[in-house]
């Protein structure tokens, strides 16, 4: 028997399924009570837009960050700074409406990220994928040498990662999600992997 050293490779393609919408809420003033009054009244005013609009209720969001500064590049000014985070199916429809209703708002920013809900699944297809990959160049290359493959000897390739867990928000799509903007098509995230087999020839 002898031993054939073989690298498979996979590359996917799997369209996102969570969007995950990180609000940024800001406010500034002379002090620090106003500037505290001033961003927990922003932070309302958003909470009850998604509520009555989206029909998103406020334990939907997850608090990231709060904090209020001193502005020292301005004498007597306060910065608040707000960050909450939704998880959302992948729906742009519902998407677009909620981006919209920010425009209601003032120094509000907003980030989006997109994940796989199942990605160690995802990840195990593409690993599959390179094994057979692995496999049938090393049936070609010993089928060539007159040889057949009779299994492995060791393998090598790198562990999946976790997959992301949340609970989702269900937002509601009203009137007004009918912009051309909902007819992007849904962003795609890429899995790759490489792996190293010894196969056994006999």
């Amino acid at each position: 028997m002898s031993r054939l050293s073989v690298t498979g490779t996979a590359e996917m393609e799997f369209p996102v399924d969570i969007f995950e919408i990180t609000v940024t809420i800001r406010a500034n003033a002379p002090s620090s009570g106003e500037v505290i009054q001033s961003g927990k009244k922003k932070t309302e005013q958003f909470l009850a837009l998604m509520r009555e609009k989206l029909s998103i209720a406020p334990d939907n969001f997850q608090l990231a960050s709060d904090s209020v500064n001193e502005d020292y590049s301005s004498r007597n000014s306060y910065n608040y700074t707000k960050r909450i985070t939704l998880a959302m199916n992948a729906n742009l429809s519902a998407l677009s409406k909620l981006t919209s209703l920010l425009e209601e708002l003032s120094n509000v920013e907003y980030d989006i990220a997109f994940y796989l809900s199942d990605e160690s699944d995802k990840e195990k297809q593409v690993i599959d994928a390179a094994i057979s990959n692995s496999r049938e160049k090393a049936e070609m290359i010993a089928s060539s040498l007159g040889k057949k493959i009779q299994g492995i000897e060791e393998i090598r390739f790198e562990q999946p990662s976790d997959a992301r867990y949340r609970t989702f928000a269900k937002a509601a799509c009203a009137d007004g999600c009918n912009s051309l903007e909902t007819l992007l098509k849904i962003p795609t995230r890429t899995i790759n992997k490489t792996i190293y087999i010894d196969w056994i020839m006999d």
